[in-house]
């Protein structure tokens, strides 16, 4: 049953025939079309924006509008100047304390030969400077304009004509008017003259009758005059200086109001724009070559005279038109870049998918409207019954093949219907629901499904022709095919994409994409380059076996990427379900070959779309006619555009430093320099662009970093700025140094293309981390290392000699100790000598003479016996002599070991020389009958020493007694000798004399040798005793005998 048949068949409702009849004649009428006109500049091909004191405008009253050299708008009204960036105003007002120094009337420009900026002039007459984003008061104007040779204006006297409209009504201040030309170069009317003056020298004049000076005004290097329709030109520099004849082109010409002379001009110096108000419509006049003007029409449909229109400025690249109200502040209408087509037809509903092109300038889509242009912008539209009835709901794909024949489809009926759609042709059903409808080079149509894979159908497509399954596998879900030359499929699906070798049926899965659901693919032109969108994963690139993955924009809208477009001038168009991105092919491969960021441009609703949801899971996505007009689906519409007259408004323009707040505290001039100190805790820097488009494109990020170096790809921060085109960076506490904080913004299309600017900021250390303070630190340090070395030299030094003190006392200890060791040893061996001379002496002076006794007492008992008693008595003599000796020995050794152990000192007392030896000769004298000695003492009576008498007494009886000894038979003599004053004793003996060992031994204490005797210890005693009680004694060895001398200091002699 055929849709119509079924309309006819259902109930009749008598009251409802009307509806009926409409519905039949408006859905089942192939006839049936609507149409929308070409476009025109009419307000509601413009997105109009209003902007109050609600929005931040100071007041409501727009009375100027002009356009800085960094592409703010500035906007002059009764309570100052309000800086446009866009979005958001800002307002400068301190110009003086009186009500009317924020009163501005009107914009100027800079007159002087190097020309800076441009100029407001407020009530009060004084001259604001706009220039780089900022307003200030500038006294510097009136200075220049003084100099001028003729009257210049003053507050109350003339005119300085700068726009039109004026801004009061009649002509209250005297006919003479200044009209600025720039770079020192004037025009000066007075009623009835004009006057050129250039570099303060009067040009030329002409007279020139006009009882206003409204109908003046300047474009370019032209001074114009338009009254009643005529136009009169007055080039500057001309000579001779004068007018001439100017033609007005255009539309306008055509206007009745403008033939009778009701419009209303409105211009501008500063920006060098003149406009003609006709009604509810606004012509822009365009200087022209040659001088003449051409009119071109901008805006039509809005009511100038409800709104009392002050102030026009139009920015021709964008589109945008400017308007400044006298009460009700500014609109800004721009005009939409994107048309969006809607059907008015009934059951259709505005939720677009696929879509076909069934003709060179008509898109069919499965709601069954087609739409057709006719190439000067004129669209209409007509309704394909039996398209919408049989594709109803499941409009994912429909096709037009070889031969013009529609295809499409419903779960899993394939219909193929005529090329005008009034008519089912053919009609299958399939095993599984159908997803996507391809045709490939070969004719062949291929039918993608949910479950079964892909089938295909050969053409000719005849009543006989069937689908046939091609092959199934993994090829699940299938949401795109598409072709490659060389027999090859690719196939996406909601698992992953497959390539497909047709004639051997190989399938491999490319790898990368496993599981992620495939929305399109796009075969480059040259075959080599397979793009690919997806749902949630983004977009990616496959060339050369390598897959790249791109990057999504900064809030992820490009996950969900439906399709690509390609246009004529290397862009990229991908719709999503949060507007359309428009990117450069050559950013995408140079990011294949090195990554870097990208930038994607987008568009929004306000654009001209119905909504920012576009459709994708369609094959095709987008369709583009031969007039270049690509049509893409949206849940609101198809939106139809030339991608290569899309003007992309870059935000390319200067970043400035708006405000810097440290600690809460705003420093009242933006610098390029300043100083944070460490205790300061906050630094809050803003950053503004101007930019008027779409401010999902304005990207901020910022880096710091030491001042003098670069900052890395990765110490760049993202700023998320809540306030469109405005960033906040706030940085908190720094350590002391120099820094750079870099503040970037993406300019556009081009990779490294940013916009940037920079802030120096100095960190003063703190007092102790100053240099000064290093170097009082390290010079304290030097001097705390060199004191307390020199401390430590010192506390060394006192140690060593405390050290040395005590090691000197312990050495004196120890010395004193050895001293005690050594004269205790001495005095060990003394004893011991003492020992063994008491020994030897006991021996020799002791027993011999006992022992001589003995045999003398023991003849004497013999001789008694035999009564020969005069022989008992001489050896009785004998024997008391030897007790005599004896006792004698004893009492010298007595004395001698005295001294020897108690160490006194011997006292010096007058001793007899004559007496001592008598006394010792006397001793061994009387003994010489042993020995037969004669002793002789030939010292003279009276010789006194002063010396130790029993000292002298041992050494004298050691002497005599050794004398004795080695004597037989011979003489021992003493006698004295005088030299230098010295008394000599000389005890000398005829014996045989001392040997040369011992001489040497006493003479020179040389050792005796192991063979020599030893000597006994009267010639010790001698040696030992002779220092005490002589000045020098002196042996030597005589032929025959020995001569001891004793040399005395202290002596005397009576009778001499």
């Amino acid at each position: 049953m055929s849709i119509i048949q079924y309309a006819l068949a259902l109930p009749v409702n008598t009251s409802a025939h009307p509806f009926y009849l409409l519905f039949f004649f408006l859905f089942c009428n192939p006839l049936c079309a609507w149409s929308q006109h070409a476009r025109q500049p009419v307000v509601e091909e413009f997105r109009v924006e209003h902007y109050t004191d609600e929005d931040g405008l100071p007041q409501n009253s727009v009375y100027a509008i002009a356009q800085d050299e960094l592409g703010y708008m500035w906007l002059s009204t009764q309570r100052g100047l309000a800086r446009f960036d866009g979005k958001n105003f800002k307002v400068f007002d301190d110009f003086g304390k009186t009500y009317s120094a924020a009163s501005i009337g009107s914009f100027h420009i800079d007159p002087r030969p190097a020309p800076v900026g441009f100029f407001a002039l407020n009530d009060d007459w004084e001259f604001i400077h706009v220039h780089q984003g900022k307003a200030t008061l500038d006294s510097g104007l009136h200075q220049f304009i003084k100099q001028q040779p003729f009257l210049y204006p003053r507050k109350h006297e003339g005119h300085i004509m700068e726009r039109h409209p004026r801004l009061y009504y009649g002509n209250p201040y005297p006919n003479y008017a200044v009209y600025p030309v720039g770079r020192d170069r004037f025009f000066v009317f007075n009623g009835t003259t004009l006057a050129y003056y250039k570099q303060k020298k009067r040009a030329g004049s002409i007279g020139w009758i006009d009882e206003v000076p409204w109908h003046f005004f300047r474009t370019g290097n032209n001074l114009y005059h338009l009254k009643n329709g005529q136009l009169s030109q007055f080039p500057i520099d001309s000579t001779p200086f004068g007018p001439r004849p100017a033609v007005l082109r255009g539309p306008l010409t055509q206007e009745t109001l403008y033939r009778q002379g009701n419009y209303r001009m409105y211009w501008n110096n500063a920006t060098e724009q003149t406009f003609i108000q006709l009604g509810t419509s606004v012509y822009r006049l365009v200087p022209e070559r040659n001088g003449d003007l051409n009119s071109e029409l901008i805006l039509t449909g809005f009511d100038f005279i409800k709104e009392q229109i002050n102030a026009i400025y139009y920015d021709a690249k964008a589109q945008r038109i400017f308007i400044g109200s006298q009460l009700s502040g500014l609109f800004v209408l721009t005009r939409k870049k994107f048309s969006a087509l809607a059907s008015p037809y009934p059951n259709t509903d505005q939720v677009y998918y696929g879509q076909t092109l069934i003709d060179k300038n008509t898109i069919l889509s499965n709601q069954g409207i087609a739409y057709t242009t006719d190439g000067s912008g004129n669209i209409t539209s007509r309704q394909l019954p039996l398209v919408t009835s049989s594709v109803f709901w499941d409009k994912s794909s429909i096709l037009k093949d070889h031969n013009g024949f529609i295809w499409c489809k419903r779960a899993t009926r394939l219909m193929m219907l005529t090329p005008d759609g009034s008519a089912m042709k053919l009609a299958w059903t399939l095993p599984s629901e159908i997803t996507q409808l391809y045709q490939g080079a070969d004719k062949t149509i291929w039918i993608a499904t949910r479950t079964e894979g892909l089938f295909s159908i050969s053409a000719p497509f005849t009543i006989n022709s069937q689908p046939l399954p091609f092959l199934k596998g993994p090829l699940t879900n299938v949401s795109w095919v598409v072709e490659q030359p060389a027999g090859t499929l690719w196939v996406g699906t909601g698992q992953g994409l497959f390539k497909v070798i047709r004639k051997t049926k190989q399938v491999s899965e490319i790898r990368g994409l496993e599981g992620i659901y495939i929305r399109s693919l796009y075969l480059s032109p040259n075959n080599t380059e397979l793009w690919v969108t997806t749902y949630k994963d983004g977009f990616f690139l496959l060339r050369n076996g390598k897959l790249t993955h791109f990057p999504l924009d900064r809030k992820g809208y490009l996950a969900n990427a439906h399709c690509i477009v390609e246009d004529r001038n290397g862009f990229f168009w991908i719709p999503t379900n949060r507007g359309l991105f428009q990117v450069l092919k050559k950013d995408l491969w140079d990011y294949a070959d090195r990554p870097a960021e990208l930038y994607y441009h987008h568009y929004s609703k306000t654009d001209g779309f119905n909504t920012n949801e576009f459709n994708g899971g369609c094959e095709p996505c987008a369709v583009r006619l031969p007039s270049g007009i690509v049509s893409l689906p949206s849940i609101n519409g198809l939106v139809w555009f030339k991608p290569e007259q899309v003007p992309a408004e870059m935000p390319d323009k200067k970043i400035v430093i708006d405000r810097i707040e440290i600690d809460q505290k705003t420093l009242l001039a933006p610098q390029k320099h300043i100083s944070f100190l460490q205790s300061q805790k906050q630094l809050k820097l803003e950053v503004n662009t101007p930019f008027f488009g779409n401010d999902y494109n304005v990207e901020f990020s910022y880096a710091l970093a030491e001042r003098g170096s670069t900052p890395a790809a990765t110490d760049w921060l993202a700023i998320d700025a809540p306030v469109a085109n405005k960033a906040t960076i706030n940085i908190s506490t720094l350590g002391k140094g120099h820094y750079t904080l870099h503040v970037r913004k993406k300019n556009g299309f081009g990779t490294g293309n940013y916009g940037y600017e920079t802030l120096d900021i100095d960190v003063p250390p703190f007092w102790y981390q100053t240099w000064w303070f290093y170097l009082s630190i390290l010079l304290a340090a030097f001097l705390a290392a060199f004191f307390y070395l020199k401390y430590r030299i010192r506390s060394v030094q006192r140690r060593s000699r405390l050290l040395e003190l005590q090691i000197n006392e312990r050495t004196s200890q120890l010395q004193g100790t050895l001293r005690d060791l050594e004269s205790s040893q001495n005095e060990l061996l003394s004893q011991m000598h003492l020992q063994s001379r008491l020994m030897a002496s006991i021996a020799h002076d002791v027993r011999s003479p006992l022992g001589a006794a003995i045999i003398v007492a023991g003849e004497m008992q013999k001789m008694i016996e035999r009564q020969q008693f005069d022989m008992v008595s001489l050896f009785g003599k004998n024997i008391e002599d030897a007790l005599r000796m004896v006792k004698g020995s004893l009492e010298d050794l007595l004395a001698y070991v005295k001294i020897q152990v108690y160490k006194h000192e011997p006292k010096s007392e007058t001793v007899s020389l004559h007496e001592l030896l008598e006394e010792n000769m006397q001793l061994y004298g009387k003994n010489t009958k042993i020995n037969s000695n004669t002793f002789l003492n030939l010292i003279p009576a009276g010789t006194f020493i002063e010396t130790h008498q029993q000292l002298l007494k041992i050494v004298i009886h050691n002497i005599i007694d050794n004398a004795n000894k080695y004597t037989d038979s011979g003489e021992i003599r003493a006698y004295i000798a005088h030299q230098n004053n010295r008394l000599q004793l000389i005890i000398e003996d005829t014996g045989r004399g001392i040997s040369k060992d011992l001489l040497a031994w006493f003479m020179e204490d040389i050792p005796l040798p192991a063979s020599s005797p030893q000597t006994g210890i009267g010639l010790a005693m001698i040696k030992e005793l002779a220092p005490s009680v002589t000045d020098r004694i002196e042996m030597e060895r005589l032929e025959p005998g020995t001569r001891v001398t004793l040399t005395f200091r202290a002596f005397s002699q009576s009778g001499t």
